[in-house]
Formats: structure tokens, C-alpha cells, sequence
């Protein structure tokens, strides 16, 4: 990760040039309870810095509870002691920004403003990639949809607030990063949002034709059906080498997850391929399934993680073959399931996350990694 940049207090010449920022966390619901702000705050006496519980999030904005009281010691419930200090971890490019707070208020969640003095927070580590670290620079403001959505891409958030009832739908993939706390208690609908389907053959007479699934960035599968379409893949941002045939498709195993965790590059769900056609007895030839859509992607890097609600990437069912008359045999491929990867500093929750293929699709992937750090 790349060194923070200066500060915007020069403590040798005393010349302030100070902002004002506001964030929204999540206390941590374990040991130590510690939340660290983007920058470190200014010490002044009195404090410039203010600690409130937010009690619910309806739609008209934050529902306040109580201001807590900064002390210059350990905290109890309702309290919170500020680091001002910088140098850390021996490092001068480096600075703590960090609040530690009673276990009595873990789980809360908060909102800090004070007058900041620069530098973004940090941990020095190579032990992981550096975009797990990139939770963005807030320059997207505070999501807090009120009524369903749809995103595409990524997004440098603040904080993140679905509210139940609430979808937020995915077209192709989110990358989403948030510099504060991530709660999701609707839904984040990524289903067949993926590679799209092959289309299936046309069934004239001696020229028998099946479709290809669309992979997100490759143009086909590589693999020809023989019968009904062979599955999608689960997500996966590697090329395949082996053929489909007859549904059988390549399954990924924990190592490709893990190397596909380490990319920031976004992984989907490809498309089923078309079921071939058949000639038909009738004036109407058969007509092969078109092959279903592979599921999205959903990323995200985030301080503090609670997903109370749903996630899903589900791929989805081929159709059936038909003549115009009848349907039959030689569907599509389902699509092959999505992915979902989460990087965090703290998990507090995990709901459901769904990453099903359609039928005879290959499994996706859901994975959350907790740091674990401040």
C-alpha cells in the first residue's frame, strides 16, 4: 500500500489547514473495540470531536440517541478515547486516527465528525494484496437508498445503508468500496446478471447448430453441447481449456478461489451454452434451448462488514428446445453461479448469500475475509 499523503497540519511552523469530516462506523462486536477513522483528528480543548449513537436509519436520515463523552483514559458505556498521536508502528508516514470505545457499546453503531488533519490511515503489511486495504476515497458520499436501485461499476461510498425492503439490483458487477461501515438488511440482486446464454440452434436439415455461452469478457465458452447445452461455469476469471460436453464443465477448486481472491478484477457467472437443433418431421424444425445467464459480481472492501439481508449472484435455467408445436428435450445450459467477495476489517454479521447455478450450471462463490485489524 502506498504511503499516505502529507498532513494538513504542519506541527513545526503551527499552521493549521484543517476540514471537517464526518463518518459513520460500526463499533466492533469483539476485542478491542477500537474504530479507526479515515484521518486522525485534531486535538483541541475542548473537543472538536463528536461521538453520537445512531439508534435506526429510516428513510428520512440518521435517528440520533445519545452524545458520547470523551475521556483521556479507558472508556465505559457511553464514552470513547481518542488517539491523536502519530508515528506509528515507528513509521512517520504512518498515524493511528483510531477511537477505543467499552465492550458495553459493541455493536453500535456511531457517527464521528471532527476536524481532520490529513493523512489517510493505514496499516504497512504485504502479506495481502493492496486494493484489500483501498476501501476508496468517499468521494460518492453516503449510500442510503430508500427505494430500489440499480449500480453498475464501482463506487467510492462513505458508508453503506440498504434498509429491509430495499433491492439493490446489479448490472454485470459492483465493485463497491466504503470507507466506514457496510450494512446490508434488503436485498443485492445480481442474478443473471452475468455472461449471457448461448443461443440455440436452428434445426435445419443436415446442419445441425448449437450456440455458445457468453463468458463477461471472453467471447465464448470453448465448449460445444452435445444434446442439451452443456452449464456455465461458476465464476472465474481464467480461460478454459477443456471442452463441454454433454453438461460436464469445469469446476473450480479452493486454490483457483483463493488466486481469484487476490484479484480485484471482477468475476462472473458464464452464460449456458445453446441446446443444438433438431430437424423435424414436421414443417416446423426443432429448435435447440437458449443457454441461461451466468450470475453477476458483487465486490466489496469495506472497514466494518454487516450483511443482515441477502446477496444473491444466482445463474439462471437454459429454456427448452421446441418445434413450435411442442417443447422438448435439448435445453440450454444453465448459467454458471457468480461471485461474491467481501474484504474487511471486521465482519459483524453474515446473512445469506446465494451464488447457485442454473440448472446444470457450475457452482459460483462467496467468500468473506476478515483482517481483523485497525
Amino acid at each position: 500500500m502506498a504511503n499516505p499523503s502529507n498532513y494538513r497540519y504542519d506541527a513545526y511552523s503551527d499552521i493549521p489547514s484543517n476540514i471537517t469530516l464526518t463518518e459513520r462506523h460500526l463499533i466492533p462486536a469483539i476485542s478491542p473495540y477500537i474504530v479507526t477513522l479515515n484521518e486522525v483528528p485534531v486535538k483541541s480543548a475542548p473537543s472538536t470531536t463528536v461521538v453520537k449513537y445512531i439508534n435506526d436509519i429510516p428513510a428520512g436520515g440518521p435517528a440520533y440517541g445519545d452524545t458520547l463523552v470523551e475521556v483521556s483514559a479507558t472508556p465505559v458505556a457511553g464514552q470513547y478515547y481518542p488517539d491523536y498521536h502519530t508515528n506509528a508502528d515507528s513509521n512517520e508516514n504512518w498515524n493511528t486516527g483510531q477511537i477505543l470505545f467499552a465492550a458495553a457499546d459493541a455493536g453500535r453503531t456511531i457517527e464521528v465528525t471532527y476536524l481532520a488533519k490529513g493523512t489517510l490511515t493505514g496499516v504497512s503489511c504485504n502479506m495481502y494484496p493492496s486494493w484489500w486495504c483501498d476501501r476508496g476515497d468517499g468521494s460518492d458520499g453516503d449510500f442510503y437508498p430508500t427505494s430500489n436501485v440499480t449500480l453498475k461499476g464501482r463506487y467510492d461510498f462513505r458508508s453503506v445503508y440498504i434498509p429491509a425492503g430495499v433491492t439493490v439490483y446489479v448490472a454485470g458487477f459492483i465493485d463497491i468500496r466504503c470507507q466506514g461501515m457496510f450494512i446490508n438488511a434488503g436485498l443485492i440482486n445480481g442474478d443473471g446478471s452475468g455472461g449471457f446464454g448461448g443461443k440455440g440452434g436452428d434445426g435445419e436439415i443436415e446442419s445441425l447448430e448449437n450456440g455458445y455461452g457468453w463468458r463477461w469478457h471472453y467471447p465464448y465458452t470453448r465448449g460445444e453441447a452435445s444434446g442439451g447445452g452443456a452449464g456455465g461455469a461458476g465464476a472465474n476469471n481464467s480461460e478454459w481449456t477443456d471442452p463441454q460436453v454433454n453438461g460436464v464443465r469445469v469446476t473450480m477448486d479452493e486454490g483457483i478461489i483463493r488466486h481469484l481472491m487476490r484479484s480485484d478484477i471482477p468475476c462472473m457467472g458464464c452464460g449456458g451454452t445453446g441446446g443444438d437443433g433438431r430437424p423435424s418431421s414436421s414443417s416446423n424444425n426443432a429448435h435447440g434451448g437458449n443457454g441461461g445467464r451466468g450470475g453477476g459480481c458483487v465486490q466489496i472492501v469495506t472497514t466494518a462488514y454487516k450483511n443482515a439481508g441477502t446477496i444473491s449472484v444466482r445463474g439462471t435455467n437454459g429454456t427448452p428446445w421446441t418445434n413450435g408445436i411442442i417443447t422438448g428435450s435439448n435445453p440450454g445450459g444453465g448459467g454458471g453461479g457468480g461471485c461474491i467477495k467481501v474484504i474487511c476489517q471486521r465482519n459483524h454479521f453474515v446473512g445469506n448469500g446465494y451464488v447457485d447455478p442454473g440448472a446444470g450450471g457450475g457452482a459460483g462463490w462467496y467468500r468473506v475475509i476478515e483482517l481483523g485489524v485497525n
